[in-house]
């Protein structure tokens, strides 16, 4: 899901779009779901939540320019 911070929290009534997102791979061979989005408002906001749900949650790490050592960045 793209911009998934921009979905109403609940689509026509039927639930979540990240619950009915992952009902549509249930019977996949390969089930994969890739939620990335620009965040909102904190605390309320989608992929804040689907972050904190996570298994996995990926960074961007650079190194650093002085001695080379692997940071990730923060955003504020």
């Amino acid at each position: 899901m793209n911009e998934l911070s921009s979905f109403e929290p609940d689509v026509e009534k039927e639930g979540s779009p990240t619950l009915l997102g992952d009902k549509r791979i249930e019977g996949s061979v390969w089930p994969k779901s890739i939620r990335g989005s620009t965040p909102k408002v904190k605390g309320s906001c989608q992929i804040e939540k689907a972050a904190n749900e996570s298994a996995h949650f990926m960074r961007f790490h650079v190194p650093c320019p002085h001695c080379g050592e692997e940071q990730y960045l923060k955003f504020r």
